[in-house]
């Protein structure tokens, strides 16, 4: 997976991080979110007891749902260390496995997922598990995804259903931040682009994307949509290039880019020129790729600006097949 964020060191001054003026903030949920975070340990025993502590003061099922979601994301630990045990996510009962992990403070996609789901029902909020595919790793961009290995949520919030990830917030949260609450809400086009759950009725999309082309888009990260691409995305994450690769994004913004070229599977890369050329909306990148063979393009993205200290967002990563 690409780090999220790559810093270009202009000076020998400390790194300022620039972020655009327009970003959205959550003010919304500021109290909310504080409220939910000061709750007394003395209610966080079990899950009844907690959810009936933390919707109290809420006047809306919007209220209920933000109030479990910041407590969730801001007191359970995702658990690094079980990712790779083959025991990390077996139960016997759905509600005992939300329980173990309420009261062990960490856990995975589904003691994430199951939490939220109890916590939410126990509010009188209607809310699901699903079990899915998801795109984790960049070595899987433009490459099926082999196996049913994710779980996350759709709340029923007055009538209208939405996605959640709560496990996918925690773990992409960028440093000194709680949670990624681009996971809050996700919008469905967007979602889909990393989620494919094995009911397609889950897609919540007119027309739900077949697994065989999910399984040929690009590993996408938050920021691509935060920072105002698309309304449409890449649908293709393999490029075949002959020394040069070229791919289009969508954008009305003004953007810098920024891209690098490694092993798939390796944690090192290497930048490499990067030509980009602007037209309606449309931004043409063209890449010099330095080594023949199957390598990962990782591309990163920035508002254009005259700041001396660069700070740039992964947005995506492609599998190149340099012949």
């Amino acid at each position: 997976m690409c780090r999220r964020l790559l810093v270009l060191f202009l000076s020998l001054l400390p790194v300022l991080a620039f972020r655009p003026e327009s970003a959205p903030t959550r003010d919304e949920y500021s109290r909310i979110d504080a409220y939910a975070r000061s709750a007394p340990q003395s209610v966080a025993g079990n899950i009844n007891s907690l959810a009936d502590y933390l919707t109290t003061p809420a006047r809306t099922d919007m209220d209920k749902v933000r109030v479990i979601y910041a407590w969730i994301v801001s007191h359970i630990r995702y658990d690094i260390e079980a990712a790779n045990s083959p025991y990390r996510q077996k139960y016997y009962s759905e509600k005992e496995f939300a329980t173990r992990t309420l009261r062990a403070r960490k856990g995975l996609c589904t003691g994430y997922a199951l939490l939220f789901k109890f916590m939410l029902e126990r509010a009188g909020v209607q809310a699901v598990s699903i079990r899915g595919y998801a795109r984790t790793e960049d070595r899987e961009a433009g490459n099926p995804v082999p196996k049913i290995d994710h779980e996350w949520n759709a709340v029923n919030i007055e009538g209208d259903w939405y996605l959640f990830d709560l496990a996918w917030a925690v773990s992409t949260a960028n440093e000194g931040e709680i949670s990624n609450d681009f996971y809050f809400m996700t919008p469905p086009s967007q979602f889909v682009a990393q989620h494919f759950p094995t009911e397609a009725r889950w897609q919540l999309l007119d027309q739900p994307v077949a697994k065989a082309r999910f399984d040929r888009f690009p590993k996408l990260y938050a920021p691509y949509f935060n920072l105002g691409f698309g309304p449409s995305f890449p649908q293709e994450g393999r490029i075949d290039a002959m020394g040069k690769a070229e791919l289009t994004l969508e954008t009305d913004f003004s953007m810098e880019y920024l891209c690098t070229v490694g092993r798939p599977g390796q944690g090192q890369s290497k930048e490499v020129p990067v030509t980009v050329t602007r037209e309606n909306g449309r931004h043409r990148l063209l890449v010099n790729l330095p080594v023949r063979g199957t390598s990962t393009l990782h591309v990163y993205a920035r508002p254009r600006s005259k700041e001396r200290y660069k700070r740039y967002d992964c947005i995506a990563s492609f599998t190149v097949q340099n012949g």
